[in-house]
């Protein structure tokens, strides 16, 4: 297997969404992201004439992905792994600045939580230590995940 850097399953990490899933091909040692439409085209077994040439490279992964067994592929936690909204309760109950703290949790609540949370946090000026304490809980979820899945990432970065 190809080494692949922890920073790069990092950022594929932070990718995932709603429309994207991250994959980890271990033979080339590099993160792959693809699109819920690519994934969907290859299970549909679309029409690839009428794709830009990207969209039929993606798709042509994305049947690589589909195709292989784990022996290849593993895909990296998603979003509901990563439960980034816990991330911020956390960040919030970390706080020494209770005021802060209460502020941040209020914010989480309810409907449009994260845009409320990012927006206190810059009215906070707590932008910086927030994207420092999201950022090694995400290389913490990393590193967690390689040694679920028997990978040693490159860490020297």
């Amino acid at each position: 297997m190809s080494r692949v850097k922890l920073s790069d399953i990092v950022i594929g990490l932070e990718s995932v969404g709603d429309e994207m899933r991250a994959y980890l091909d271990k033979q080339e040692g590099k993160v792959l992201l693809l699109m819920d439409d690519e994934l969907r085209a290859v299970e549909e077994d679309n029409d690839l004439t009428n794709r830009g040439e990207w969209e039929r490279e993606n798709i042509e992964l994305a049947k690589a992905v589909l195709a292989e067994d784990r022996s290849r592929f593993l895909s990296l936690p998603d979003s509901f792994d990563i439960h980034e909204w816990e991330m911020m309760q956390r960040f919030a109950l970390s706080l020494n600045n209770e005021e802060h703290s209460d502020a941040l949790l209020d914010a989480i609540h309810g409907r449009g939580a994260f845009r409320y949370f990012k927006d206190r946090i810059h009215n906070l000026d707590l932008a910086e230590a927030w994207y420092k304490f999201r950022e090694e809980k995400y290389r913490q979820i990393a590193l967690d995940w390689c040694q679920e899945n028997g990978i040693e990432p490159d860490v020297a970065e």
